[in-house]
């Protein structure tokens, strides 16, 4: 479905005229307002990327706007010059490697943050295809730091597993966090002038999102019983261990999503009794076979049986996400489909238009993006289907699997949507496959047809009862998705019932085989196959594996009855201004330089030579022309922030000596003293960066 087009004189003022119209024509349509900044943003950088820097300069760029399934795709063209080894840059650029607060050199990394993919063809014309799933698969984390270099290595540590969205103040992370879907906040308790407890305020008062988890890195133990009250439940100790950080982000991500499973679990089993997935066994001519499984307690796929005069409907719906959200989605589709089946007039093309307006009309639903399939199935074999954005359906036999072309808008996308009825014939031998995206979110997201590894394994299996196919296919899917699927995932088989023998009928105790995986599945009903959510058990105390939300074991927390999730708060904590006492008290002469690099050396080891290298360069910049500003301080109360930045700065990096000076002028509370420790941290600090010149240039890990 084609939403814009456009080819303007290659000018900053023409992007920025492209920017206003795309935004003008997106916000006509049912896209997350979150999702449109992010895309409009990555466009605007882009294409002032080719006007600025072209060589030679174009003379016209083009923009063309689609959507395939639930993915927009931006293709931009220009008669410029090429941008050499466009698409290896794309790879390699983080926006750690760029000051957050300046616009230039920035377009790359703003832009590969929100967008999912680019591909890149010299012309000419030149063409970049971007593509953009308006559904989140990973999670998105909000990094507040004010220090440049630090706020950098966190986002070096945190971009290759996240989305991540950096913040230098406190104003910048709350404007970010209230226009934005955030899935946890990684922030520093010192934001300059106000304490970062500001924002934990604001977005406990914020009643219009749920709690979001929250992990604050301070290095002054004398915060720790204010933030304890505001419900920090752990401390952590600063500099950042990267193992430590990557661990303890991924364990607040779990253990919200418990929480939240616990609580929507409360909530849950009359909700589940109006969508809780199932087929009969048998509809009319056909016979049926169901597999699915969630990806939270919940879940936003729904399959809806409906009886009609002269056929049976099968109403398979998609709600983009699981868990809470997309149960709740779930329940609205279900009530809506339930109820425009009293008038039994529509074709599904004219049905799905109808359900299309409603869901625009409503305002509940802004921002819920779903697809679905209308299948209408008759007694001499004819079916009917129509679409809205849903991957397409699959007819499989012994020698393959085609696809049929039926498309359309998603559900609500646009109050004038127009959906058309494909009518085909499933004939004896032939199977009809139905599925959601989340058995393969990288190929189906885009609504196109199922993949091939699934449809060869069904054709594989042609002659096997369609409830051992359907259940053996599900087997390979949980096999290939892992233990954690990042989406609910549901498929259907229909077959001609009339097409299956004495021989091929299943005995009436038959066992199938479970689900693959590491996980136990119940026992499989028979006629039809419906494969239920499996229980994660527990798993041993290993390593978390890289998936956005994982599982290790993390106890549970006591919740009261009904339970009430808890924000989970993680602190990190600096223990250097706790050792004040021997060569760090005034008047035992100056400290000896201490550099400790093995907690560097992590960080180098984490990120990889070639960040690390960035980073490196960068610290010594930054704390150099923060030493010779320190050596210009003469005010005792100004010299207390500014021995706190350094501090963590400098004890990131492995400058121990000198960040526990620091930390003994940060907390010193004669004014006199304070100023007098100040005086040998220079000299120290100085003497520390060379030898982290040395182990740097040495290339020791």
């Amino acid at each position: 479905m084609k939403l814009f087009e456009a080819v303007r004189p290659a000018t900053l003022e023409e992007v920025s005229w492209l920017r206003k119209a795309l935004r003008r024509q997106l916000a006509q349509l049912r896209i997350g307002t979150d999702i449109v900044d992010e895309v409009v943003l990555a466009l605007v950088e882009l294409a002032t990327n080719v006007v600025r820097h072209s060589d030679p300069a174009p003379t016209e760029i083009g923009l063309e706007v689609r959507l395939d399934g639930v993915v927009i795709t931006l293709v931009l063209t220009d008669d410029g010059g090429a941008f050499p080894a466009f698409e290896d840059r794309w790879r390699k650029v983080r926006l750690a490697a760029s000051d957050p607060d300046s616009a230039g050199g920035r377009g790359i990394a703003i832009a590969r943050i929100a967008l999912d993919e680019a591909r890149y063809e010299a012309g000419p014309p030149n063409r970049l295809t971007l593509r953009r799933q308006l559904a989140r698969r990973r999670p998105q984390l909000l990094v507040v730091e004010d220090e440049p270099v630090l706020l950098e290595a966190y986002l070096t540590l945190l971009e290759p597993d996240y989305r991540v969205l950096p913040a230098q103040t406190l104003r910048n992370a709350l404007d970010i966090a209230r226009k934005t879907k955030v899935d946890l906040i990684l922030t520093d308790f010192h934001l300059g002038s106000e304490p970062g407890t500001a924002l934990l305020e604001a977005l406990e008062n914020d009643a219009d999102r749920p709690p979001i988890p929250i992990v604050m890195i301070t290095g002054d133990p004398s915060v720790r019983l204010r933030v304890l009250e505001l419900g920090v439940d752990t401390f952590l100790t600063k500099p950042v261990v990267p193992e430590r950080l990557l661990e303890t982000v991924k364990l607040a991500l779990v253990r919200s999503a418990r929480q939240r499973a616990r609580l929507f679990q409360y909530f849950a089993s009359s909700l589940d009794r109006l969508v809780h997935p199932e087929l009969p066994p048998r509809l009319g001519a056909f016979a049926t076979a169901l597999c699915w499984e969630t990806a939270d307690i919940g879940g936003g796929d729904l399959v809806i049986h409906l009886r009609r005069p002269e056929c049976d409907r099968i109403v398979l719906v998609d709600v983009m996400g699981h868990g809470i959200n997309a149960k709740a989605g779930a329940v609205a589709h279900a009530a809506m489909v339930r109820a425009l089946d009293v008038d039994g007039r529509f074709d599904p093309g004219a049905f799905m238009a109808r359900w299309s307006r409603l869901v625009f009309s409503e305002a509940g639903l802004d921002g819920v993006v779903a697809t679905a399939l209308v299948v209408d199935l008759f007694p001499d074999g004819r079916i009917a289907i129509a679409s809205a954005g849903h991957p397409r359906p699959m007819v499989v036999t012994r020698d393959g699997a085609r696809a049929l072309e039926v498309d359309g808008p998603l559900l609500g996308f646009t109050d004038t949507a127009d959906y058309d009825t494909l009518e085909v014939m499933l004939n004896p031998g032939e199977r009809l496959l139905l599925a959601t995206d989340g058995l393969d979110p990288t190929e189906l997201a885009s609504g196109g047809p199922c993949p091939a590894w699934l449809t060869a394994e069904l054709s594989s299996r042609q002659s096997a009862p369609l409830e051992t196919a359907a259940a053996r296919a599900a087997t390979r899917v949980a096999a290939r998705l892992g233990p954690d699927p990042e989406d609910d995932w549901m498929m259907v088989l229909l077959e001609r019932a009339d097409a299956r023998t004495d021989a091929e009928a299943p005995a009436p105790h038959e066992g199938l085989p479970a689900m693959a995986g590491p996980r136990a599945a119940p026992s499989p009903q028979v006629s039809p196959v419906v494969v239920p959510p499996v229980v994660v058990p527990p798993v041993p105390d290993v390593p978390v594996p890289d998936t956005p939300i994982p599982n290790p074991p993390v106890p549970d927390p006591l919740i009261p009855d009904p339970p009430v999730p808890e924000v989970p708060i993680i602190v990190l904590r600096d223990t250097a201004a706790e050792d004040l006492s021997g060569d760090h008290a005034i008047g035992a002469g100056d400290l000896a330089p201490d550099f400790q690099p093995s907690g560097i050396g992590a960080l180098r080891k984490a990120v990889g030579e070639e960040a690390f290298a960035g980073l490196a360069r960068r610290f010594l910049e930054n704390a150099a022309q923060k030493i010779t500003d320190w050596e210009k301080a003469h005010d005792p109360v100004a010299v207390v922030a500014a021995a706190h930045a350094l501090a963590g700065l400098l004890g990131q990096f492995g400058l121990a000596a000198s960040a526990a000076r620091a930390r003994a002028v940060e907390h010193e509370p004669d004014p006199q003293t304070r100023l007098l420790l100040a005086r040998g941290l220079a000299p120290l600090a100085r003497a520390e960066i060379a030898l982290f010149k040395a182990w740097f240039g040495g290339g020791h890990g």
